[in-house]
């Protein structure tokens, strides 16, 4: 065999080899992204298939037929291998929940400053080793991309968590939180004597101000359905897979003030996490999580009031990324003038944000949505009547059982 017939098959077979990658790739993605654009993924990975995925070479958009944010809305791919990394070594010690020292945290900071960090475009990070498996999307919007009325929704988000987070209690545990505030609001499992199932709430606040805590919540379904298109038009089929697991298990949305109310086109999720003042957390799954994508949005705001920090972007914060410390890499908000949506596997990718040093004015606020195993048996069995075979309910008067809604907590009756 001639040397230039060795080569040619040498070629075709690295050729071979880089389409068959990229159709699996694809096809992962697929799975994931809106199918109505699906025909542009192919030509997208064929055009682009002999370049090296650790490039991390542009594409052309895939995410949705919606209308773009970006003008030239392209992906950048990034292929991540999966090698594990311990940030905090203290957490496989006698005390693995307590909060990092100084010294812990400067560890950490040295192991993740070589990370690669993400900070404009849309980027699909897969798998190198797992037949492509997508393991995040993640997209970076500008400011100066947004229209009057995107703005708009943005704001009535942070203004509406900012005056919810004085009518719910903030988490209190170092397996949730190591710094900064954790709170929560929407439907969750039963925490008190009765209770079938309930809603994150602060009795006191509410029994004080019921009708500010009324008003107010009558926007939630606003706040909801906003989230919901975020997350369908990033990721339609994760989305819709969610949507599936809210219908099977009879899961109230996070916008319904009572249980047992049909599921909407934008309803994905029960509840939503949203942190602030600088939260930061140990690396973790969300293993206790019955869906498979959360859904995660950030946004800047300033700290006096959570408006929008359109003007003067948390540049100052030192810190604060949002990273996967097992295929090391992250999204870097200081970067990015502008707000950040992503969808992950948070079930079985470990995830965390890293330590910040507080800035005076801005903070970033971060918010997910995704579906709690136990929530979802409960709101099942609550709907079934199940409920009453548990052994917490088995021996109660049925009639002295009650749906903790939000009618209920506003009449102050529990």
């Amino acid at each position: 065999m001639t040397a230039i017939r060795k080569a040619y098959l040498a070629e075709r077979k690295r050729k071979n080899r880089a389409r068959k990658h990229a159709d699996s790739r694809t096809s992962e993605l697929s799975l994931t992204v809106d199918g109505s654009d699906r025909s542009n993924i192919s030509n997208t990975v064929s055009k682009s298939s002999s370049q090296s995925d650790e490039h991390n070479s542009p594409r052309k958009p895939i995410f949705s037929n919606d209308p773009p944010n970006h003008a030239s809305d392209q992906i950048i791919w990034s292929s991540k291998r999966y090698i594990p990394l311990d940030l905090y070594p203290h957490m496989f010690r006698d005390d693995p929940d307590r909060a990092p020292t100084v010294d812990e945290i400067k560890l950490c900071k040295t192991l993740t400053d070589n990370f690669k960090y993400f900070d404009h475009g849309k980027v699909v990070i897969h798998d190198k080793d797992k037949e492509s498996k997508i393991l995040a999307l993640i997209e970076f919007t500008r400011w100066d991309e947004l229209n009057t009325a995107q703005v708009d929704e943005l704001r009535d988000i942070t203004e509406f968590l900012f005056s919810a987070k004085q009518f719910v209690n903030a988490v209190d545990s170092d397996t949730r939180s190591w710094g900064g505030k954790m709170f929560a609001i929407g439907w969750r499992k039963a925490m008190v004597a009765f209770q079938l199932i309930g809603i994150y709430r602060n009795k006191a606040a509410i029994a004080k101000s019921p009708d500010t805590y009324d008003a107010l919540m009558r926007k939630s379904y606003k706040i909801s359905s906003i989230l919901g298109r975020m997350f369908r038009r990033l990721a339609n089929v994760a989305f819709k897979d969610n949507q599936e697991v809210m219908r099977k298990y009879s899961i109230p949305a996070l916008g319904h003030l009572a249980f047992n109310l049909p599921i909407t086109d934008d309803d994905c999720a029960p509840n939503l996490t949203f942190t602030s003042n600088g939260f930061f957390n140990s690396p973790h799954c969300d293993e206790d999580d019955i869906s498979e994508f959360a859904f995660g949005l950030f946004i800047p705001v300033n700290k006096n009031d959570w408006s929008i920090a359109k003007t003067e972007r948390p540049t100052k914060l030192n810190g604060g990324q949002f990273v996967f410390p097992d295929y090391r890499c992250g999204i870097d908000f200081s970067n990015h003038d502008g707000f950040v949506k992503v969808v992950w596997r948070a079930k079985e990718v470990r995830h965390c944000t890293l330590h910040s040093i507080n800035d005076p004015t801005c903070d970033q606020l971060g918010m997910s949505m995704q579906i709690n195993k136990k929530t979802a048996t409960t709101s099942r069995d609550t709907q079934s009547g199940a409920i009453f075979n548990r052994r917490t309910f088995r021996d109660k008067p049925r009639d002295a059982c009650y749906i903790g809604d939000h009618e209920t907590y506003v009449k102050g009756n529990h």
